[in-house]
This record gives C-alpha cells, sequence and structure tokens, in this order.
C-alpha cells in the first residue's frame, strides 16, 4: 500500500533525480549567497541612511535564501548518492 501512494512516488521521483540537475540547484544557492554577502559588505560601507538600510535588508535576504536553497540541494544530493549506493 505504501508504494501506490502518491507522496511515495513523488519522494522516489525526488530522490531520482540526476546529480547534475541537482548539482544546478546548489550552485544558484552558493550565487544567491555569495551575492548577498557581497551586498551585506557594500552596506556597511556606506553611510548610515535608508539606503544602508535597505541594501543591508536585501544581502540580508539573498544570504538566507541562497544558504537554505544550497543546504537542501546538499542534502539532496547526498541522499541520492545513498539511494543509489543501496540500490547495487
Amino acid at each position: 500500500m505504501l508504494r501506490n501512494n502518491r507522496y511515495w512516488q513523488a519522494l522516489k521521483q525526488h530522490y531520482s533525480a540526476s546529480l547534475v540537475d541537482v548539482f544546478k540547484q546548489f550552485r544558484l544557492g552558493a550565487s544567491l549567497f555569495f551575492t548577498g554577502m557581497v551586498g551585506v559588505y557594500a552596506g556597511m560601507n556606506i553611510e548610515s541612511s535608508w539606503t544602508q538600510e535597505i541594501i543591508l535588508v536585501a544581502g540580508i535576504v539573498l544570504v538566507g535564501a541562497g544558504f537554505l536553497i544550497a543546504m537542501l540541494a546538499h542534502v539532496r544530493m547526498i541522499i541520492i548518492r545513498l539511494v543509489s549506493f543501496f540500490k547495487k
């Protein structure tokens, strides 16, 4: 019964993806993270104003989103490797 469940099928499809596709997701997350870090660094080096606050908030949001995307992709790559290892 569990194998016919649509959530089980969705998980199976999610974790049988190509590592190349998942690495693209990881690259996106890392790029967002480092772009956000550049924004935070740039925001710290300008004088105090609303512009500084907006740049810092945007940078922090990009850092958080990039970190989350990259970590989820990394965990997905680990699970894909484990699944393929134990399948053999």
